[in-house]
């Protein structure tokens, strides 16, 4: 494997750190909280995930992984959705 290929994972094994770290600590925060998270709030915990992960931010790294948690509330916004229906039909 080049040099460039195991760098490349390495980048990717990382933000996945960062984006795990950051949706745990944005879930413990919402439910201790009972609040959606602001602005200001994501930034903090995305932060503190960079920060956990060892992970040192780039500009590229941060929109892929802002863009990644979105696509993670997405779906997990649609799970929800679709749990709480009752009986699992579409409606």
């Amino acid at each position: 494997m080049s040099p460039q290929s195991e760098e490349a994972i390495n980048i990717v094994q990382a933000e996945e750190s960062v984006v795990q770290q950051m949706l745990s600590s944005m879930t413990i925060s919402a439910l201790q909280n009972r609040l959606a998270p602001t602005p200001e709030t994501v930034m903090h915990h995305l932060k503190l995930a960079y920060k956990r992960a060892g992970f040192i931010a780039t500009r590229a790294s941060t929109i892929r992984i802002l863009k990644r948690i979105s696509r993670e509330i997405d779906h997990a916004e649609t799970v929800l959705e679709f749990i709480s229906r009752g009986d699992g039909q579409p409606h």
